[in-house]
Order: C-alpha cells, then structure tokens, then sequence
C-alpha cells in the first residue's frame, strides 16, 4: 500500500531535498501505516514539530493506524500521474517522491489545476 505524507508550509516555506527525496508530497509504500512512518522517518520526515512555526502547526503529520493507504501511489486518493495542484510551490522542482518498498525513489512534477 502506499502511504501520503503532505508537507505544511510551517513557517512559509517547504522543505526540499531531491537526494533524499523530500518535496511538497511524500509518498510512502509500506506494508501498513506504522511500517509507513517509520520509513518516512528515515527518509527525513518528522513527526514531532521540533522547529516547526507555532502558529502554522507541524510540518508533518503521521499516519493513523486505522489509515489503509492506497493501491497505488496517490495524493488525496488521486493518482499521483493524474493529480494536480492549484499552487506550483516548488517551482520547477518535482511536487512529489514516491518512496518504493524496493529502495527506487520516483519523482514525480503534478499537473497545474485551474480554479
């Protein structure tokens, strides 16, 4: 299953890191939503605010038990090749990394949606 992790603008700005695989969204394959934090952990992804702005909230936020993924790579139940944004935050940078259970990270630049 694959899990998403969606970055908060805390503080004005996203963290991103292409070697690590770090942008707007994070997604996760995992055998469940436990398996799936711990990976994003080691990835880099924090769950704890530590740093974080007090007044936009934590960065990130992990996954609940009772969370059951997707079938596949998805953001917002949307398939991440056919998912877009309203806002390109990351400029020309890719707006995703799927994380796959066998090590391969794709990077994945989503659609720009119009209102």
């Amino acid at each position: 299953m694959f899990f998403d992790f969606s970055q908060n603008n805390s503080g004005g700005g996203f963290d991103f890191d292409a070697e690590r695989g770090i942008s707007e969204y994070v997604i996760v394959e995992a055998a469940d939503a436990e398996e799936a934090n711990y990976r994003a952990e080691r990835i880099g992804l924090y769950f704890d605010g530590e740093g974080d702005c007090g007044c936009c909230g934590n960065r990130w936020s992990e996954q609940w038990g009772s969370d059951k993924g997707s079938a596949v790579p998805s953001i917002y139940d949307e398939p991440v090749e056919t998912a877009g944004v309203y806002t390109k935050w990351m400029g020309d940078n890719p707006d995703a990394f799927v994380h796959y259970a066998d090590g391969r990270i794709a990077a994945h630049h989503l659609t720009k949606k119009s209102f």
